[in-house]
Protein backbone atom coordinates (compact mmCIF):
# COMPACT_ATOMS: atom_id res chain seq x y z
CA UNK A 1 0.00 0.00 0.00
CA UNK A 2 1.16 3.29 -0.66
CA UNK A 3 1.35 6.18 1.33
CA UNK A 4 0.71 9.97 0.64
CA UNK A 5 3.75 12.16 0.90
CA UNK A 6 3.44 15.16 3.26
CA UNK A 7 4.46 17.97 1.07
CA UNK A 8 1.79 16.66 -1.15
CA UNK A 9 -0.23 17.85 1.79
CA UNK A 10 1.21 20.97 2.22
CA UNK A 11 1.29 21.90 -1.45
CA UNK A 12 -2.51 20.94 -2.13
CA UNK A 13 -3.49 23.56 0.76
CA UNK A 14 -1.15 26.08 -0.73
CA UNK A 15 -2.58 25.48 -4.28
CA UNK A 16 -5.41 26.17 -2.58
CA UNK A 17 -5.41 28.64 -0.15
CA UNK A 18 -3.88 31.31 -3.78
CA UNK A 19 -6.52 29.43 -6.45
CA UNK A 20 -2.81 28.50 -8.37
CA UNK A 21 -0.15 26.42 -9.01
CA UNK A 22 2.58 28.93 -9.96
CA UNK A 23 1.25 31.23 -7.29
CA UNK A 24 1.66 28.29 -4.67
CA UNK A 25 4.34 26.64 -5.93
CA UNK A 26 6.23 30.82 -5.75
CA UNK A 27 4.94 30.59 -2.04
CA UNK A 28 6.25 27.58 -1.32
CA UNK A 29 9.47 28.33 -3.28
CA UNK A 30 9.05 25.74 -5.44
CA UNK A 31 8.95 25.00 -9.18
CA UNK A 32 5.90 24.65 -10.93
CA UNK A 33 6.57 21.75 -12.42
CA UNK A 34 6.84 20.37 -9.36
CA UNK A 35 4.14 21.66 -7.88
CA UNK A 36 2.44 19.87 -10.19
CA UNK A 37 3.49 16.71 -9.40
CA UNK A 38 2.79 16.80 -6.05
CA UNK A 39 -0.95 17.64 -6.59
CA UNK A 40 -1.24 14.94 -9.85
CA UNK A 41 0.48 12.43 -7.11
CA UNK A 42 -2.02 13.25 -4.02
CA UNK A 43 -4.82 13.14 -6.81
CA UNK A 44 -3.54 9.67 -7.78
CA UNK A 45 -3.83 8.82 -4.29
CA UNK A 46 -7.15 9.37 -3.76
CA UNK A 47 -8.35 8.63 -6.80
CA UNK A 48 -10.25 11.30 -8.17
CA UNK A 49 -9.48 15.22 -9.20
CA UNK A 50 -9.24 17.82 -6.80
CA UNK A 51 -9.67 20.74 -8.41
CA UNK A 52 -11.15 21.73 -11.69
CA UNK A 53 -8.68 23.78 -14.23
CA UNK A 54 -9.60 26.93 -15.56
CA UNK A 55 -7.79 29.31 -17.66
CA UNK A 56 -7.44 31.47 -14.92
CA UNK A 57 -7.46 29.68 -11.40
CA UNK A 58 -7.69 25.99 -9.77
CA UNK A 59 -11.14 25.72 -8.36
CA UNK A 60 -11.28 23.13 -5.95
CA UNK A 61 -13.76 20.06 -5.93
CA UNK A 62 -16.10 19.12 -3.90
CA UNK A 63 -13.74 16.30 -2.49
CA UNK A 64 -11.04 18.98 -2.95
CA UNK A 65 -13.21 21.05 -0.20
CA UNK A 66 -13.54 18.02 2.09
CA UNK A 67 -9.68 17.27 1.99
CA UNK A 68 -9.16 20.78 2.84
CA UNK A 69 -11.32 21.13 5.49
CA UNK A 70 -9.87 17.84 6.65
CA UNK A 71 -5.92 18.70 6.53
CA UNK A 72 -5.68 21.99 7.00
CA UNK A 73 -5.87 22.13 10.58
CA UNK A 74 -3.89 19.32 11.00
CA UNK A 75 -1.42 20.31 8.79
CA UNK A 76 -1.39 24.20 10.40
CA UNK A 77 -0.90 22.06 14.00
CA UNK A 78 2.10 20.56 12.65
CA UNK A 79 3.23 24.09 11.96
CA UNK A 80 2.78 25.64 15.14
CA UNK A 81 4.06 22.75 17.24
CA UNK A 82 7.60 23.27 14.95
CA UNK A 83 7.28 26.90 15.93
CA UNK A 84 6.71 26.48 19.29
CA UNK A 85 10.10 24.20 19.61
CA UNK A 86 11.91 26.44 17.38
CA UNK A 87 10.93 29.62 20.23
CA UNK A 88 12.46 26.86 23.02
CA UNK A 89 15.51 26.27 21.33
CA UNK A 90 16.16 29.63 20.24
CA UNK A 91 15.10 31.74 23.58
CA UNK A 92 16.94 34.77 22.34
CA UNK A 93 13.31 36.30 21.38
CA UNK A 94 10.28 36.56 23.93
CA UNK A 95 7.55 34.52 22.55
CA UNK A 96 4.28 35.70 22.54
CA UNK A 97 0.72 33.17 22.24
CA UNK A 98 -2.12 35.00 20.61
CA UNK A 99 -5.82 33.37 20.40
CA UNK A 100 -7.89 34.33 17.33
CA UNK A 101 -10.02 33.73 14.00
CA UNK A 102 -7.50 31.85 12.28
CA UNK A 103 -8.51 33.79 8.87
CA UNK A 104 -7.94 37.49 10.90
CA UNK A 105 -4.84 36.13 12.02
CA UNK A 106 -3.50 35.43 8.44
CA UNK A 107 -4.99 38.34 6.57
CA UNK A 108 -4.66 40.79 9.46
CA UNK A 109 -1.91 39.97 11.92
CA UNK A 110 0.11 37.80 10.71
CA UNK A 111 1.44 40.10 8.07
CA UNK A 112 2.64 42.83 10.24
CA UNK A 113 4.08 40.32 13.09
CA UNK A 114 7.54 39.95 10.83
CA UNK A 115 8.60 43.18 11.90
CA UNK A 116 9.44 42.52 15.47
CA UNK A 117 11.80 41.07 17.46
CA UNK A 118 9.47 38.04 18.63
CA UNK A 119 8.14 34.67 18.23
CA UNK A 120 4.67 34.62 17.87
CA UNK A 121 2.79 30.79 18.63
CA UNK A 122 -1.32 31.61 17.31
CA UNK A 123 -3.95 29.68 19.03
CA UNK A 124 -6.95 29.68 16.53
CA UNK A 125 -10.71 28.87 17.46
CA UNK A 126 -14.27 30.94 18.56
CA UNK A 127 -14.37 33.46 21.05
CA UNK A 128 -15.36 31.71 24.07
CA UNK A 129 -12.71 29.09 23.11
CA UNK A 130 -9.93 31.46 22.89
CA UNK A 131 -11.16 33.25 25.85
CA UNK A 132 -11.07 30.06 28.14
CA UNK A 133 -7.05 29.91 26.88
CA UNK A 134 -6.54 33.27 28.09
CA UNK A 135 -8.19 32.93 31.65
CA UNK A 136 -6.01 30.04 32.09
CA UNK A 137 -3.03 31.63 31.01
CA UNK A 138 -2.39 29.67 27.45
CA UNK A 139 -2.09 32.87 25.36
CA UNK A 140 -1.35 36.35 26.69
CA UNK A 141 -3.48 38.26 24.33
CA UNK A 142 -6.51 37.43 22.15
CA UNK A 143 -8.61 39.49 19.38
CA UNK A 144 -12.21 38.80 19.07
CA UNK A 145 -14.78 40.01 17.93
CA UNK A 146 -17.27 39.23 21.09
CA UNK A 147 -16.88 40.86 24.09
CA UNK A 148 -17.86 38.61 27.72
CA UNK A 149 -18.41 39.90 31.05
CA UNK A 150 -15.59 38.19 32.49
CA UNK A 151 -13.44 39.93 36.03
CA UNK A 152 -10.10 41.13 35.03
CA UNK A 153 -10.30 40.93 31.54
CA UNK A 154 -10.02 44.67 29.43
CA UNK A 155 -11.24 44.91 26.22
CA UNK A 156 -9.49 47.53 23.68
CA UNK A 157 -11.29 48.12 20.28
CA UNK A 158 -8.90 47.18 17.86
CA UNK A 159 -10.74 47.31 14.34
CA UNK A 160 -13.84 47.55 12.61
CA UNK A 161 -14.78 44.62 10.43
CA UNK A 162 -16.47 44.31 7.51
CA UNK A 163 -18.79 41.15 6.29
CA UNK A 164 -19.61 40.78 2.74
CA UNK A 165 -21.58 38.06 0.94
CA UNK A 166 -20.40 36.43 -2.03
CA UNK A 167 -22.22 34.16 -4.47
CA UNK A 168 -22.81 32.79 -7.73
CA UNK A 169 -24.67 35.42 -10.19
CA UNK A 170 -26.97 33.15 -11.69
Amino acid sequence: MFMANFEWYRSFITIYKHSSVSEAAKTRIMTQPAMSQHLASLEAEVGEPLFTRTARKMVPTERGKELYTQLAPLIESLEETTLSFKAVSSPTFPVVKIGTAQEFFRERMAPYLRNFNMRVIAYYGLAAYILDLLTEDKVDIIVTSQKFSTPGIEYLHYVEEEFVVVAPFD
